[in-house]
């Protein structure tokens, strides 16, 4: 079967999917809700709003990026997009009645989708392999160090690619060329630009499937504008300092929602601390000195989950997954990122953002800016609590592949995308490695 008729099966399976659970949906309200219909206008006003609300939320969660990620995490995408959807719903149908609705009908519903949507992504995801099979790819490296590295990341993802050659950019040309005539994809690792470009040239001529690691330029190039100089285009990267109106938006929304936030968590909050306390009578605030926006320093807050004399001897150290200094509390609320709540405070009181890089301790930033000299440019804008390096990355994900992730977020920056970003943290927390 061609590439072309596969993706065709693949959408129509996308689709049936979709709309399964969108019919699962009015069904309820026909049988659970029948004195909230509406006239003819508005039940279908109302089933519009659900579909767009389900579609943006299954997109935001990447619930039809099946390939892209792995089956479990396809079907906790669902799982999210449907609750959320689900949830907005309901709010929207209490306030249109003007009482609450008994929930009891909406959790059915949810159930029943949740039931069917398990087993169909799970199917489409079998469908997706079988329709688009592994298929050989190379690697074409410039330096051994990031062959090895990246060559491992690879072949753990064994039903989409086979690797077939693994070959150095200062074997001959003539050698290079014939390695990619024979595979399907081509992966470029840190390759020298000027044999990079005619590579690339190559691949597009015989659409070949390629996959470079990124730079610092092609970061920003990815994410610029095209700009017209009399009739010459040009790449224009944005500016990294965000607009007065959008930054007052961001900082608005800020303030609501770690209000909001504050308020709602409070238990969950207090609780923490509580078990914190109890387990070994030591503070339970952890409180660092981290950078923010313009290099400033301020006071970090977090619930404790290392023991008490992690630093004794006064050398900063990264934490890593299996960190042993960690505590059992500690584990779990790093899990559920419980720890990052206190961090709320630091946003209202203006030092850092819901969204953004990262903050760094002074100690462990310096010794980045040794090494990439790009790394102070994550401080053009306040430290968040999450982010693309925190949603995407992980505690083994290379300093310099953050900083990429950091450079992209402020590059697209946009109040749509914080909200994005602050949607697929939820998926995060339930789908940590």
């Amino acid at each position: 079967m061609s590439q072309k008729a596969g993706n065709t099966w693949l959408f129509i399976a996308k689709t049936a999917l979709f709309f399964i659970v969108l019919g699962v949906f009015y069904a309820g309200q026909i049988i659970f809700y029948i004195e909230t219909r509406f006239y003819f206008w508005g039940n279908n006003i109302i089933l519009m709003l659900y579909t767009v609300n389900l579609y943006f939320s299954s997109k935001t969660y990447r619930g039809f990026q099946f390939g892209s990620i792995d089956w479990r995490e396809s079907i906790l995408s669902w799982i999210l997009s449907l609750a959320i959807t689900n949830s907005l719903q309901y709010l929207l149908l209490s306030l249109l009645e003007s009482r609450m609705l008994p929930v009891a009908g909406f959790l059915a519903v949810l159930g029943a989708q949740v039931l069917l949507a398990i087993p169909l992504t799970y199917l489409i995801d079998k469908l997706y392999y079988r329709l688009h099979p592994a298929h050989k790819a190379i690697i074409i490296y410039g330096r051994e160090d990031k062959s090895r590295e990246y060559s491992k990341i690879i072949e753990r993802h064994r039903n989409k690619f086979e690797i077939s050659c693994i070959i150095s950019q200062d074997e001959p040309l003539e050698q290079i060329l014939n390695s990619i005539d024979e595979s399907g994809s081509v992966f470029f690792l840190d390759i020298e630009e000027n044999r990079k470009g005619y590579l690339l040239e190559y691949c597009f001529l015989y659409d070949k499937r390629t996959y470079i690691l990124p730079t610092f330029s092609g970061v920003l190039l990815n994410t610029s504008e095209i700009s017209w100089i009399s009739n010459t285009p040009m790449f224009l990267p944005k500016s990294p300092v965000i607009d007065p109106v959008p930054q007052f938006a961001k900082r608005s929304m800020d303030i609501a929602l770690s209000m909001l936030a504050l308020a709602a968590l409070s238990w969950l909050m207090l609780f923490t601390w509580a078990a914190i306390r109890l387990y070994d009578r030591k503070p339970a605030i952890y409180k660092q000195t981290r950078v923010t926006k313009g290099g400033k320093h301020f006071t970090l807050y977090k619930f404790r989950s290392m023991k008490p004399d992690a630093e004794a001897d006064g050398i900063a150290r990264l934490s890593d997954q299996n960190d042993d200094r960690v505590t059992p509390i500690g584990k779990l609320i790093r899990k559920t990122r419980i720890d990052e709540l206190p961090q709320l405070i630091n946003v209202l009181s203006g030092a850092m953002s819901l969204v953004g890089p990262r903050p760094e301790r002074p100690e462990i930033a310096s010794q980045y800016e040794e090494q990439f000299p790009n790394f102070s440019l994550r401080t053009k804008v306040k430290a968040g609590i999450t982010g693309y390096a925190q949603i995407y990355g992980r505690y083994n994900t290379a300093p310099d592949e953050k900083l990429f992730l950091d450079i992209m977020y402020i590059e697209k920056f946009s109040i749509w995308l914080d909200i994005k970003l602050m949607l697929q943290t939820l998926k995060v927390i339930f789908n940590y490695k």
